[in-house]
This record gives structure tokens, sequence and C-alpha cells, in this order.
């Protein structure tokens, strides 16, 4: 990836973002802080929307939406706050943003769309079927990106496989892989929610990012090129699926620790089977994707680092 490209990314603190922001490939907007879950959020995402169209002026740029709160089990009432507040962003997008020289890059979720739908491995063109209220707001964040914004400029919707790594957030109880090395490093017992033979795709997130960015400078590039609109949807994803009790395995061979399982089922449904493949636009491009027994050695190593820093005593 060459050139300079100024870019957005809404959402920097967190996984997925920060990763993006980390990995200096995109020369980043400084934003004033998002009061998320505010009536404030909107109107600061306006002004800061106009900050970035003055920053950028007649530069190459990006727009990554990689904010949201919202989990498998939040809410609906806060899921319908988040909609609305990207929508609200998206009609005032589509108004400010130039139509050349850049794109606006949506990361939504493959577990969340996907949730229901046949005949697994998923791809770009499977027919979505979300399940839970995430994963209806998901593909209404999708359906508003094409609505409000495709029509003036070229759009990309990144469904992304579970992505894992440094830094994520422990609060939410997300994310299989952290929660396994957590409980390995404070000797107690994992609970898991679904069948241990339940099949995910896990993918790095320095490696979800490369593949994020990759996209925000094809966007900006063919933009200038061609003064191009529309959209394209991409799966975003390591390729390899592994089922929860080969994770769990590998944890322990990573930790060198065994953890006992507390394994009960909630209520369902239960989706079994999520293999993803991977667009082929997305194949090849970059360094190889970081294998899973790496990524677990580093989550383990970013938590006995926050555990050193006392950042573990409320978890």
């Amino acid at each position: 990836m060459t050139g300079r490209i100024k870019a957005w990314v809404v959402g920097a603190g967190g996984l997925v973002g920060s990763a993006i922001v980390r990995s200096g490939d995109l020369e980043t907007f400084s934003a004033a802080p998002v009061p998320w879950g505010t009536p404030g959020a909107a109107p600061i995402l306006h002004a800061e929307l106009d900050r970035f169209v003055e920053w950028v002026a007649d530069d190459q740029w990006g727009l990554v939406w990689a904010a949201g709160a919202g989990v498998m089990h939040t809410s609906q009432s806060t899921l319908d706050d988040e909609l609305a507040v990207f929508r609200s962003f998206c009609l005032r997008a589509s108004d400010v943003l130039r139509r050349e020289g850049g794109g606006f890059y949506l990361v939504s979720s493959a577990g969340g769309v996907y949730a229901g739908s046949l005949d697994p491995p998923f791809r770009a063109d499977t027919a979505t079927q979300p399940l839970n209220a995430y994963g209806r707001t998901k593909l209404e964040q999708e359906d508003l990106a094409l609505e409000l914004l495709a029509p003036h400029l070229p759009v990309t919707i990144g469904r992304l496989a579970n992505v894992y790594g440094p830094g994520q957030d422990l609060t939410k109880q997300q994310g299989l892989i952290t929660q396994l090395c957590l409980c390995a490093l404070l000797n107690r017992p994992a609970t898991i929610f679904a069948p241990l033979s339940t099949l995910r795709d896990y993918i790095y997130v320095d490696d979800a990012a490369h593949l994020v960015t990759a996209d925000v400078f094809r966007m900006a590039s063919a933009s200038a090129a061609a003064g191009t609109a529309g959209a394209t949807r991409r799966v975003v994803c390591s390729g390899r699926s592994t089922s929860i009790a080969e994770v769990v395995t590998m944890v322990g061979n990573v930790t060198g620790r065994r953890i006992p399982l507390i394994h009960t089922l909630g209520d369902g449904p239960f989706i079994l089977d999520l293999r993803l493949t991977a667009s082929e636009e997305g194949v090849g491009r970059g360094a190889p994707p970081t294998s899973l027994e790496v990524g677990i050695a580093l989550v383990q190593q970013d938590l006995l680092r926050r555990l050193g820093d006392g950042a573990l005593a409320l978890v």
C-alpha cells in the first residue's frame, strides 16, 4: 500500500479501530471523544465530520466506522440508540463528504448477519439471516450505508469473523479466546454457553485491520481514478474454522494450564457451524495470517502485562 490517505476511524478506541490506527498505514484524524450512549453523541460526530472534511481538503481520504458497544446480548433499546446515531451520521456524511478520492468502510459482523443462514461456509453473497437484535442491527446498519452513501461514493461492508487480540474489553464478557486466557491466568473455571463442537472462524485483530486498511486504499485509488460509487461486500476471516473444544485445548497448551470448564447451555438457538470463506479479493493480500496458536500467545502476553499494571484487579 502506497500513497497518502487521510482517514478517520470512528471507534478508534475499540479492538478493531485501535489496530487500524496502530498499524500506521493511514494518516489518522484526531477526533474529539464521543460520549457514546448520550444525546451528545450525534452532535459531536457531526461537528467532527465537518472538521475531518476540512482537514482532508483535496487529499485522498477514508472513513471507517468501527464503533459500537453492542454485543450479542445487548438490549434492543441500546441497539436502537446506536442505530439512530449511525443513521444521523450517514445522513450528514452524504451531504458533506467529497464524492471522489475516498470511500466509507463499515465494520459489520459475519456472526451476526449469518447466524441463521444455510449451507456453510458462508460467502459475501450468502443470503443473510440474523437471529437476534444484534445481528438485525448490523444488517440495518449495512442497509443504511447502502441507501444513504453508496449512491454517492464507494462503500465497503466488511463482515468480520470473530476478531480477537490484545486489548480486548474485558468488561463485555465476550471474546472466547481472551476469556479463556484470562481464566488460565487467574486460575478460575471458564463458563461455556454453547456446545463444544461449535465451529467459528477466529481472525487476529492486526490481520483484520490490515485487510480493512487495504480496502480503504482500494476505494481511494478507484474513486480518484474514475469517480466511482457503489458498494462492495466482503467476508473478512482467517479461513480456518476451529471448534470450541480445540480452542480450549490450544489455550491450555499455550498457557501451560488446564482450564476447568463449567458447561451450561443457555436458551439458544445454538449456531453450530459458522464456517466462512474469505472474499477472493482479500486472499493473498499482505503478510500470511497470524496462526491461532501465535495469536493466543500474544493475548496471554497482553493479559500478563495488564495484570502487572494492576489493570485486572476488578475483572
